[in-house]
Parts: structure tokens; C-alpha cells; sequence
């Protein structure tokens, strides 16, 4: 108890003075670590949220069944036949039948919306979709038994932006037709409509399908092992966690990058806190030598200083945490649970914001991790600083060369790290290589100084200020790291994301072109199952290709088909059958395909997911055939990151027999008038509302613009960076400047003026970040290297061309080194402004 008030004591009366004389700086290190605290917690618990609420709506969709029945990858559906044969077995109590599909309904606003549907039994909803009881009119509910009506869940009447209608209208394979709403079901996380499966299975003109059924075992009967070829068995709730766990594998990549950027911030912050403390000790060191001349100890001068910087983090993390869970609270409402990416597939409403005890302790803990990892190195130089150096004003001794080689030894480092295979599908070595780049840097400014210094002194000869600034750098080019280092850091993370962006838009934009060679693309947007799009009209092709302007027409098939590899192991993929006479974006060598197998292209995603190359040979699984087929070529695909296959539509035909048409390309000749064959093409389709088309140049426009917004907030995060990084700048440099009083009282004595002085500084300045600006350069480069053809193919399958936008990069170099020195001619101008007569006077101390 005596201690802790000898602490408080302390605290109370030399603390808190020096830190209410720093308010200004206190407070800009505790909203740095606030905010960067913030934006890595919000961050975090929104994609937590957004994971428990599509575990919650697979839970909820889950049936109370003891098996799923349902076709094997590239089997024949289920049929009605399979469900009599086996409502006849004997161990088997009860049975219901499951049919999805989706259909367009138009909205509030009139725009058509497609919504997931699922042909049920309703008689025993009770028994095995219990949480899906409907509500509304019993009389309206028994209608459901008798025509064409619906019960439509929250979510569903959410994004229809409806409240209570009478009836939906629904544009299906026969036409449009109105269809009644029988009531709702208890269901906000998932947009479905649920029909009776038999007027299911009329509407989307699938008579006698099936693509699921339910069945629960008798009392005492064991669960069968065995069913008939082209059926697998599955636990509903093993379906769910599997469904789980499929959005958090495809997802973990794209959080984890959010993740990083944002604790990007926080790193980069760390440095201007560093340079907070590195000035609040040097301007303290009188004071803290004196006090260990009147007999307080390191020991407790180091506590004293460390309990600060402890109070500094602690205040911090809580007003961090609670910026983070208001911003948390603002992105779960406004952008949805996957920030506006769209890849958790959400419809329902906001998740709920999710927090956990640990989440929050690790929040509260990584302020003070912060705060006295970056007042470590300030403490640490002042403990071994002996007190009656401090008093004579020698308040910098000579730094340890011996360290100087960790710098270039952290950069080599790297390249080991960056060669690295993912870990659980995370890149963690390239993650790691980024980060022994960045130390490397800030290691190496030294070695790269003195030899800008070297380059600089015949030149700097001739006048003695010039002179004086070079030597003066080169003698302290161990200090300059510690003076440059946020701007250092803020300056390669910049550059490296704007490499990476232009080569990543750049390489989409030539994707862009090849893949779209045609004027006018068609597709089908309804789907008649959950995996299958709905077929266009096979006379569709020749009646476009008739229309007036229409000079060439192609016809492409895409499915979802089955795989299966030599070594067994099974996989499904999409499968798209395109004419290949066009340029395709392959990536390395390609092979001919033997004669008995059918020759494909695969995307980089199911290479690397099943370790296939040029000339690896596996099966295609289609409505119960075997196909064999062997890969002829990789090809980029910037579309998904799941497998893809890509195959001749004449060699497709050729072997499977399947002539279904779900998308058209089409060339129109230069008189063409768009929006009379975009008119002439609607009124050939069957159902005009569920056929979507967009030219080359607005597929093109969209993409890109799509692309722009996604990195908009990178840009905004390099200014904050170099924000921080330059008040970093200010403090160091203040600090060194209290340092060297008395060598700018003796340059005073012998001649020097306020101006020159403040020239002087300048020009150590501008050479320190010259220095800071080619390694920020050169690390950034190596970075955007490390993103381009390591981070991003292992996050996800995406491979990239490496660009260079050396205009911008050079604009923010400029910058950057202009800003440098304004900062600079600031910090040098108040602390050499009104200080004559005290550095004068710290000379005469000496003598």
C-alpha cells in the first residue's frame, strides 16, 4: 500500500506536469492508438458477426431429419421414382420431399428480384422444418394446399421493400403470373419463398424432379450405409456446419487482408508514438538526471516513465474499444456484414453485432502492447545514459554500429519467408516477409545515408553550411531511421498499394477485353435450381442472329458439373462451353489433350486447389456419365475463386450431347443500333423479365468501377499514414533539436545565424529524406512484388501481371519529401525561433 502512494505521489507531482505541458502531443499519440485500435476492432467483430449469422441461417434452413438425401456430383437428379421406392422401406418412418430453385418478383419499386425457392410438403413442415411454422390467416394458409401461393419469409418481404401483400407477381419459365401469399415465416436472415413441391415442381416445369429428400429412421433402425449409385446421404446438420465452414474458408483470405490493412494504421501509429515519447524524454532529461542525483534510482525513474506510457495505452484502448464498437455498429448497418464486397452472400437483415470477453480483453491489451513497445526503445537508450552526461548537455551518445547489420540482414530474410506455401490456405510467409521488409528498411537507412553522403561531399565542399549538413547527417545516419520511420513506413506500404492496384487493374482490364470479345452479351438470370441456371430457348441463337445488325452470334453453356480425380478424391466445379477461336488469358505452358480425352482449360483456383498441371488427366461427372478429360492449359479467372473448366462448345456437344444454351455473345456490325437488337432480342425471348444484357463496354465500365470503389478507402488510408508519419517527423526532429542546444549555442558564437541554422536543419532534413524516400521506394517495390506474385495467387488464385505507374509513384515521392521539409522548416522554426539567448547560455554552462 506504502508503494502504490509513493507511485501516485510521484505520478501526481512529476508526471502529470510534463505530460499537461505536452497535452497537445499526450493527446494525438492516445487518438493515433484510439483509431487505429478502432478501425482493427470493427474489423474484426464485423466479419464475426457476419460468420455467426450465416452459420445461424444454415442452422435455420437445416432440416429436423436424420439423413439428406440428394444426388452425387455429377449424377442424374432425384426423381419422384426414388421417393416411392423409398417411402415402401420398412425402416424408414417418415419422408419428405425438398425441390429449390429461383424465381424473379418484382419489388415494391417495380424492378425485378430473385429469390431463393423451396418446393416443400407443407403438411409436414411441423415435423422437419419446425422453425419455418408459418403465420397469417388459417384460410389462406390451407390456400397454399390448393393453388399456386407462397409463404414468404421476413427477409424476403424485407428486400421486396413490401409489408403485407396479397399477392406476388413471379416471372417463371411459362410467363408471368401472380401468385398468393398464403403468410410469412419467422425468418430474417434468409430472402425465401417456400411453395407446396408439387406446384413447385409445375411452375419451374420440372415435373416428377426432386433435388433433396428428408427422411427420418424408424425407432431402433440403424442408419444405412449403402444407397443406390448417383445418391449420397448426408446429416442436415453436418450439412449446415459444412456450409459454415465453405463461407468461412471462402471468406478467411479476404478477412484476413482487411484484417492486415487495418492493423496497418496502427502500426504505421506506432511510430509517431514513438516519436512522442522519444521528444517527451528528451525534453525531460535534465529533469530525470537531476532526479537521480537526488537518489531515485533508474529502476524507478524506467517505472515512472513505463507507468506513463502504460496510461497513455490503457486510455487509449478504451477509447478505442468503444470507437471500434460504434463503428462496428455504423458498418454492420450501412455496408452489411462483408463491408459491400457481397461475398457472404447476406440477405437478411443486418447481422447483429457479436463481441466476445476475449476479443475485448485483447483490444484492451494491444494499447498498452503499443504504447510501450514504441516508449522502449526511448527508455531503454535513457537507462544506460548516465546522469552527469545528461547534466553537461551530452545527451546523445554514439549509437551501436554493431546493430547497423540487422537491417540488411532482416531484408535477406525475406526472400525465404516470401517463398513460403501457404499455411491452412493463409499466406503467412509472404504476410512475414512484408514485415522483415519493413523492419529491414528501417534498419538499413544508415548503410543507404552515408552513401548518399559520400555521393554528396566534393560536391558540399566548396561552403561550409552545406558541408555541415552532409557531415552532420552522416555522423548521425544511425539517428535518421528513428527520425523518418513513420514517414518510411507510410511511404513503402504507399507505394506498394499503388503498384499492386495499377497492376491488379490493369491486368482486369486486359481480362476484361479478351474474355468479352463480342458487342452484346445475354444471359439467363433465373435459375431452375439452386446450382443450375435456367435454359434460354435453343432457338434463340438463330432467330438473334436474324436480327437486323447482328452480324455473329455464340452460344455458351454453363453448369455446375462433377470431378473426380485419378487418386478418388471428388470436387464439383462450373463448367463453361464457349467457342475457343478467341485469344484466351492463359498463364504458362499449354499441351495437346490425347485422343481419348476431352481437352480443358482450368482456372488457377482449381489448380492450386487440386494440384492439377498441363497434361494431368481426371473425370467429368455429368447426369451420371463418366468423361474422361485432360488439362491442356491454366487460364485466369478474375470471375471466381472457386474451380472453373473451360471447354470448346463443339468438342462439349461432341461428347456429352448437351446443347443447352444459358448465355449468347453477340457482334454487331458499326450501324448497328444497340437499343433496337437489345429491344428485338427481348421480344424473341420467352421470358423477357429473367433475361438480362449488357454491352462489352458497360460489362467493361461496371467491372472497373466496381474495382475503383473497392480500393477507394486504400487511398485514404496512405493519407492518414503519411499524416501520422510526417507528425512523427515533427517530433522527432523537435526532440533532436532540444538535444543539440548547446552545439547550436557554439555555431552561434562562431558566427551562425537563426536563418542559417534553421538552413541548416533543413538541409540534414531534406538529405535524411532523400535517404527515407529511395529505400521508402525501393521496399515498396519489393513489397508490391510480395503482393503481386506471392500474397495475392495464394489468397486468392489470382495471378497478375506487375505494373509500374511510375507518374503517380514519382508524384508521391514529390510529395512526401516536400512535405518532409515543410514539416521540418516548421519544427525547426519553433524550436530555433525564440531559443537564442537559452542556447547561448547552455554554451556558457559548459565552460
Amino acid at each position: 500500500m506504502r508503494a502504490l502512494q509513493q507511485a501516485w505521489g510521484w505520478w501526481w507531482q512529476l508526471s502529470w506536469p510534463a505530460l499537461r505541458q505536452q497535452w497537445g502531443r499526450q493527446l494525438a499519440a492516445l487518438l493515433t492508438i484510439a483509431l487505429g485500435l478502432a478501425l482493427a476492432g470493427a474489423v474484426h467483430w464485423i466479419n464475426g458477426s457476419a460468420l455467426a449469422q450465416f452459420e445461424q441461417a444454415a442452422r435455420q434452413s437445416s432440416a429436423q431429419a436424420d439423413l439428406q438425401l440428394q444426388a452425387s456430383p455429377g449424377a442424374p437428379g432425384l426423381t419422384e421414382a426414388v421417393y416411392a421406392q423409398l417411402a415402401e422401406r420398412q425402416d424408414i418412418a417418415a419422408l419428405a420431399p425438398k425441390l429449390q430453385g429461383s424465381v424473379q418478383v418484382r419489388s415494391a419499386e417495380g424492378r425485378w428480384v430473385r429469390l431463393r425457392l423451396l418446393g416443400l410438403d407443407l403438411l409436414q413442415m411441423g415435423s422437419f422444418h419446425p422453425q419455418w411454422l408459418p403465420r397469417g390467416d388459417s384460410q389462406r394458409l390451407a390456400d397454399a394446399l390448393g393453388g399456386p401461393a407462397v409463404l414468404i419469409s421476413e427477409a424476403a418481404l424485407r428486400q421486396l421493400q413490401l409489408t403485407a401483400p396479397a399477392t406476388l407477381q413471379m416471372d417463371l419459365p411459362a410467363g408471368q403470373v401472380p401468385v398468393t401469399v398464403a403468410g410469412t415465416v419467422p425468418d430474417a436472415n434468409q430472402a425465401v419463398l417456400i411453395m407446396d413441391v408439387a406446384w413447385a415442381q409445375a411452375l419451374l416445369q420440372r415435373p416428377g424432379e426432386l433435388d433433396a429428400i428428408l427422411l427420418r429412421m424408424g425407432p431402433g433402425q440403424a442408419v444405412p450405409t449403402a444407397w443406390p449409385e448417383g445418391i449420397v446421404a448426408v446429416a442436415p446438420q453436418d450439412q449446415a456446419r459444412q456450409q459454415a465452414d465453405d463461407a468461412r474458408r471462402l471468406t478467411q483470405a479476404y478477412r484476413l487482408n482487411l484484417g492486415v490493412l487495418s492493423l496497418m494504421a496502427l502500426f504505421v501509429g506506432a511510430f509517431m508514438v514513438f516519436a512522442v515519447h522519444s521528444l517527451s524524454v528528451a525534453q525531460r532529461l535534465p529533469q530525470l538526471a537531476l532526479l537521480g542525483v537526488l537518489g531515485m534510482s533508474a529502476r524507478q525513474r524506467l517505472g515512472l516513465l513505463l507507468g506513463e506510457a502504460l496510461l497513455l495505452g490503457l486510455a487509449g484502448a478504451v477509447l478505442g474499444l468503444l470507437l471500434a464498437l460504434g463503428l462496428a455498429e455504423l458498418g454492420l448497418r450501412q455496408l452489411g456484414g462483408d463491408l459491400g464486397s457481397g461475398m457472404m452472400g447476406l440477405s437478411g437483415a443486418p447481422p447483429v453485432l457479436q463481441t466476445s470477453t476475449a476479443s475485448i480483453l485483447g483490444l484492451l491489451l494491444l494499447g498498452p502492447v503499443v504504447s510501450l513497445g514504441a516508449a522502449a526503445l526511448p527508455l531503454a537508450r535513457l537507462r544506460r545514459l548516465p546522469a552527469a552526461q545528461v547534466l553537461k548537455g551530452l545527451g546523445s551518445s554514439a549509437p551501436d554500429r554493431r546493430w547497423w547489420l540487422l537491417g540488411p540482414a532482416l531484408l535477406l530474410l525475406s526472400l525465404p519467408l516470401a517463398a513460403l506455401p501457404p499455411v491452412a490456405e493463409l499466406p503467412l510467409g509472404a504476410y512475414g516477409a512484408m514485415v522483415f521488409l519493413l523492419l529491414g528498411a528501417l534498419g538499413s537507412v544508415p548503410w543507404l545515408l552515408r552513401l548518399i553522403t559520400g555521393l554528396m561531399r566534393r560536391r558540399a565542399a566548396g561552403s561550409a553550411l552545406p558541408l555541415l549538413a552532409v557531415e552532420r547527417a552522416r555522423d548521425q545516419a544511425g539517428e535518421a531511421g528513428r527520425l523518418i520511420a513513420g514517414v518510411l513506413v507510410a511511404l513503402a506500404l504507399a507505394v506498394a498499394m499503388l503498384v499492386m492496384i495499377a497492376s491488379f487493374r490493369l491486368s482486369l482490364d486486359q481480362w476484361l477485353m479478351q474474355m468479352l470479345p463480342a458487342d452484346l452479351y445475354l444471359r439467363q438470370t433465373a435459375r431452375d435450381t439452386a446450382e443450375q441456371a435456367r435454359p434460354l430457348d435453343p432457338a434463340l441463337a438463330d432467330k438473334a442472329a436474324a436480327l437486323p445488325g447482328v452480324t455473329r452470334v455464340e452460344a455458351q453453356r454453363t453448369r455446375e458439373i462433377g470431378l473426380r480425380l485419378q487418386d478418388g478424391r471428388r470436387d464439383r466445379a462450373t463448367l463453361l462451353a464457349r467457342p475457343l477461336d478467341h485469344r484466351l488469358p492463359l498463364q504458362g505452358k499449354t499441351v495437346d489433350a490425347p485422343p481419348d480425352a476431352l481437352g480443358v482449360y482450368i482456372n488457377e483456383a482449381m489448380r492450386d486447389a487440386l494440384g492439377l498441371a498441363p497434361g494431368a488427366r481426371f473425370t467429368l461427372q455429368v447426369a451420371g456419365r463418366d468423361l474422361p478429360a485432360s488439362v491442356r492449359g491454366i487460364w485466369r479467372d478474375y470471375s471466381r475463386q472457386s474451380s472453373a473448366v473451360l471447354v470448346e462448345r463443339a468438342d462439349w456437344q461432341r461428347v456429352s450431347g448437351d446443347g443447352t444454351l444459358t448465355e449468347l455473345a453477340l457482334w454487331l456490325s458499326p450501324q448497328a443500333d444497340l437499343q433496337a437488337v437489345q429491344s428485338g432480342l427481348r421480344q424473341l425471348a420467352s421470358s423477357p423479365e429473367s433475361v438480362e444484357m449488357a454491352s462489352a463496354g458497360e460489362l467493361r465500365r461496371f467491372s472497373l468501377a466496381v474495382f475503383d470503389r473497392s480500393f477507394a478507402i486504400t487511398y485514404w488510408l496512405q493519407a492518414v499514414g503519411l499524416g501520422l508519419g510526417l507528425f512523427g517527423v515533427a517530433a522527432s526532429l523537435s526532440a533532436q533539436l532540444l538535444a543539440r542546444r548547446r552545439e547550436f549555442g557554439l555555431l552561434m558564437h562562431l558566427g551562425l545565424t537563426r536563418a542559417m541554422l534553421r538552413r541548416l536543419v533543413l538541409g540534414e532534413t531534406l538529405i535524411q529524406g532523400l535517404a527515407g524516400a529511395l529505400m521508402g521506394l525501393l521496399v515498396g517495390l519489393a513489397i508490391s512484388a510480395v503482393l503481386v506474385f506471392r500474397l495475392n495467387p495464394q489468397s486468392f488464385h489470382w495471378s497478375m501481371d506487375w505494373q509500374v505507374p511510375w507518374t503517380r509513384v514519382a508524384e508521391l515521392l514529390l510529395a512526401s519529401l516536400a512535405a518532409t521539409c515543410i514539416t521540418a522548416a516548421v519544427a525547426a522554426a519553433r524550436a530555433l525561433g525564440s531559443r537564442q539567448g537559452e542556447a547561448l547560455r547552455a554554451v556558457r554552462e559548459d565552460w
